[in-house]
């Protein structure tokens, strides 16, 4: 068989002389069967001629035996002697002997025959194993070829390979100093940055002070101004309380009146106040001002009077959008709690950031001022509660909660007590003075959001399972639980209120109304119908008497 056209590996040339060596052996083998039989065949075709050369003689022998009878008989020819018979006795032997000799030939035929049948037979046989040994040495050629060419496939891809790898070395070695050399500059632009904030920081101070004694001026204007105004309204409003009047514990100056909170009826304004969703909104203490955070990433701050909600500034600074926010008991700053993982607090009347304060490690949902307007309590995504300490803009504690923190509240003024609402399903109870939840409670759905009674006796949660429950924190006791159909849960972080009597409970749907119930009942006091889109938050006034709620749409609507 012709070896395959461009052999050359090494491995291609030994299977080569493997099969010529396989070959020349099945070949001599069967040559020397093939002399053999060629040998036979002579022998057999002599002994054919000797055969008929015997029997020619045999013939011939026997018409002179019947010459002989015939001129014995008749007379003819010799007289009687012992000559015909002496002759016919050599005759019979030569006849006897050739008769022995033809009968050796006959067996010696059969048996050559014999031989070359089976002969034959062993030719097939080689004959047909050869044809499968080309067969397979014409597969082992082929597979030799597909071989060949993968090898050369492989090598060409070792060698793509080591191209790109020697390219990457290279890569390597020049990011090498190319990092060397910024790390030199880093080191630098750090030295320098270090100066830079040390200037600027002394700058900040001398404008902080000319600020501050700007401020100082404006305060005082703004002090009497409002000594004024509050002079005017304690007149008009002791004589028109009676004795159904409750106040909030939680306000100062005898600020946020109740008169017994009432179930709002009809919309009396809506406005768009983001560019975005709207994430929360709330009323401060007193209920002269309400704030509003959304995806814009911005806070506003907005006047509620006569039905008409009126911007008085807008907060700026996040980095991302603002899904809570809180009040400091003195009303003179706003927190947010932001998506970019921050913490911000701004001046409610001059509109100024005054702290940024990041640590948290995922989305922060939840923050509250903890009684001390320096002390802030915050709630985040990264499974962990933080203290902050806004003198020195750090934080004090960091408290492993175990699960995804939605909301907070604080139950004293000191805030030494925390609640927190959870991913897990739990509300859990703590003592910043300790490191371990004090108590938990368990419900059936996470919890989005918690809301505390004037007097912290009882708290309201919102929950995934589509519904608002009241436990009476004085008993570790469910009270109420309030569910409608239709009503649904929609945001991870919608908010629901309770209003300052602590009878009604009021919460945004997805399908754009605000369920109202009776917690003291359970029963659904209405469903309030403006919103096109789901509603994240609702927030009472301090009066009981009006409600605001906010939905993805952009838009605040004011209810009462």
């Amino acid at each position: 068989m012709a070896a395959p056209i461009g052999l050359s590996s090494p491995w291609r040339t030994s299977t080569l002389h493997r099969l010529r060596k396989r070959n020349e052996n099945e070949h001599n083998h069967l040559h020397s069967i093939q002399e053999s039989h060629e040998r036979l065949s002579v022998q057999l075709e002599d002994q054919r001629k000797t055969n008929a050369s015997l029997l020619s003689q045999v013939d011939q022998l026997k018409k002179e035996k019947l010459e002989l009878q015939i001129k014995a008989d008749s007379g003819i020819g010799p007289s009687t002697s012992d000559r015909p018979d002496e002759r016919r006795a050599v005759l019979e032997g030569k006849n006897l002997k050739l008769m022995e000799e033809l009968t050796d030939m006959h067996r010696t035929k059969g048996q050559n025959a014999q031989k070359i049948i089976d002969l034959n037979q062993r030719v097939k046989e080689l004959e047909k194993l050869t044809q499968e040994k080309e067969a397979e040495v014409l597969q082992l050629a082929i597979k030799s070829n597909a071989y060949e060419d993968e090898i050369k496939n492989l090598e060409k891809a070792i060698l793509e390979k080591e191209n790109a790898n020697m390219t990457i070395r290279d890569e390597l070695s020049t990011i090498q100093l190319m990092c060397t050399k910024t790390e030199d500059n880093l080191k630098r632009v750090m030295e320098e940055n270090a100066e830079l904030v040390t200037r600027w920081m002394q700058e900040k101070a001398k404008e902080a002070e000319e600020i501050n004694r700007g401020n100082s001026v404006i305060h005082q204007a703004l002090s009497v101004k409002r000594e004024r105004e509050n002079t005017r309204s304690r007149t008009a409003s002791e004589s028109s309380v009676n004795s159904q009047m409750c106040v909030s514990p939680s306000l100062q100056g005898g600020a946020g009146i109740c008169m017994g909170s009432s179930v709002p009826s009809r919309c009396i304004n809506s406005i768009e106040a983001h560019d975005s969703e709207v994430n929360t909104v709330r009323f401060c203490a007193s209920g002269n001002i309400c704030v509003t955070a959304g995806n814009d990433r911005k806070v506003k701050v907005w006047s509620v009077a006569g039905g008409q909600i009126t911007n008085k500034g807008t907060l700026m600074g996040s980095n991302a959008g603002v899904v809570a926010v809180d009040f400091d008991v003195q009303e003179q700053h706003v927190l947010g709690a932001s998506n970019d993982f921050a913490i911000r607090i701004w001046g409610i009347h001059d509109h100024r950031l005054r702290h940024c304060l990041t640590g948290h490690s995922g989305k922060v949902l939840a923050a509250s001022f903890l009684g001390d307007p320096n002390k802030i309590v915050s709630g985040s995504l990264d499974r962990t509660l933080k203290i902050w300490d806004l003198r020195n803009k750090a934080c004090t504690k960091t408290i492993f909660a175990g699960s995804s923190c939605y909301d907070l509240v604080t139950t004293d003024s000191a805030g030494t007590n925390i609640i927190s609402g959870h991913f897990d399903k739990r509300i859990r109870f703590w003592d910043i003075r300790s490191d371990g939840p004090t108590h938990t409670i368990s419900l059936q759905g996470k919890i989005t959001s918690l809301d505390l009674s004037y007097d912290r006796s009882y708290l309201l949660c919102c929950t995934k399972d589509d519904a608002l429950q009241l436990i009476d924190l004085r008993q570790n006791k469910m009270l109420m639980r309030c569910e409608q159909d239709g009503f649904k849960v929609f945001f991870d972080w919608t908010r629901a209120a309770l209003s300052p009597d602590a009878t009604l409970a009021a919460a945004g749907s997805q399908d754009g109304k605000v369920y109202i119930w009776n917690v003291n009942s359970g029963d659904l006091e209405c469903a309030l119908e403006e919103h096109q889109v789901p509603v994240i938050a609702v927030s009472w006034h301090p009066s009981g008497k009006e409600l605001l709620s906010c939905d993805r749409q952009k838009k605040v609507t004011l209810w009462a």
